[in-house]
């Protein structure tokens, strides 16, 4: 990969100061997202570590339901490099694996949030989930959280042209030409991703 990131978990003891974290797909960068960012980097600031952005690749759909995988609204490369100009320090890409999509929410934490990246915050939409059967929800990560000795904050879905700010969102108003909406969804003018009808 040519732009900064690590490619799988980095090894433990890369962030010797701990870091603030947000976790996600990031499909396409909305205005949802981006607010996922400006929490994730501010926490950093304040608490003088790294801000890290982990996403995944391919899409979870793509392993997990092939035949209902969207079309991804930007690349791997892409994403990275818009994480990186919105203040994230770093991106972790995780290769999304059968393993990986039944791995405990508990080891998810321990073994890639902890033990990799040293967490001290975590930031998320409230609706996130991750680990096994999607057990791993604000509530399950806050408990984790209190174990582990890092914090978590739930940010709410951010909404714009009459809608919640989805991926899936803006991959509808595309399909069917409301690309002024989707501009909307998305709060900028990218052509790499309005350009994905």
């Amino acid at each position: 990969m040519s732009l900064p990131a690590f490619l799988g978990w980095p090894p433990a003891g890369t962030f010797t100061t701990g870091s603030a974290v947000t976790v996600g797909v990031f499909d396409g960068f909305h205005r949802g997202h981006e607010a996922l960012v400006r929490r994730t980097v501010g926490h950093a600031r304040r608490l003088g570590v790294p801000a890290v952005l982990v996403t995944f690749s391919p899409h979870p759909l793509k392993v997990l339901a092939p035949g209902a995988a969207p079309r991804q609204l930007m690349s791997v490369d892409d994403r990275v490099a818009h994480a990186l100009s919105l203040g994230i320090d770093t991106v972790v890409v995780l290769p999304f694996t059968i393993e990986l999509s039944v791995q405990p929410a508990a080891d998810f934490v321990a073994d890639g949030l902890v033990a990799a990246l040293d967490v001290r915050q975590l930031v998320v939409g409230d609706n996130f989930r991750c680990g096994r059967g999607g057990e791993g929800d604000v509530a399950r990560l806050t408990e984790l959280g209190r174990s582990h000795g890092f914090g978590v904050e739930a940010v709410d879905l951010v909404e714009a042209a009459g809608q919640r700010c989805s991926s899936t969102e803006v991959r509808r108003r595309l399909a069917c030409g409301d690309v002024a909406g989707a501009r909307e969804l998305l709060g900028r003018d990218d052509r790499r991703v309005l350009a994905r009808t």
